[in-house]
């Protein structure tokens, strides 16, 4: 059996930061990197290959509006926040951070800790995850 692909989304920090954290560990993983205002604009499908979206915080704010989480935000292995400025804690996208943290899906990280420990971190979210996703108990 195949090892599950890795879900990840990248937060925080600075844009340029972000971005290269990003294509980095879609390069390490062999996975697309998709910046994540792609994903609002064009609503494309995401690859079952695995994937690391990168945005703003201040996308969430949008993605968690009326009409839900983004498929590539609900269904994450790890959201790895880059800490960056500080947020007040009353906005749209600390309420989404908040509900990640209780999923036990968010990692936050300094924006330029080394490589490695955010994958270890995403190995880890992805330990135990079959590639397909959970049967409902009782069906076939």
């Amino acid at each position: 059996m195949r090892a599950a692909a890795p879900r990840v989304v990248v937060i925080g920090a600075d844009e340029g930061v972000r971005i290269a954290r990003a294509a980095r560990l879609a390069d390490h993983y062999g996975i697309a990197r998709l910046p994540a205002v792609d994903l609002l604009i064009r609503s494309q499908r995401l690859p079952a290959e695995g994937y690391v979206v990168d945005g703003a915080p201040q996308l969430l704010d949008r993605a968690a509006g009326t009409g839900g989480l983004l498929p590539a935000l609900a269904f994450a292995d790890l959201v790895v926040l880059l800490r960056g400025a500080e947020r007040s804690g009353a906005d749209e996208s600390c309420r989404v951070l908040r509900y990640y943290e209780a999923r036990g899906v968010l990692a936050a990280f300094p924006p330029h800790a080394p490589d490695g420990d955010i994958v270890v971190a995403i190995d880890a979210a992805l330990r135990g995850r079959t590639p397909g996703p959970p049967e409902r108990p009782g069906h076939p």
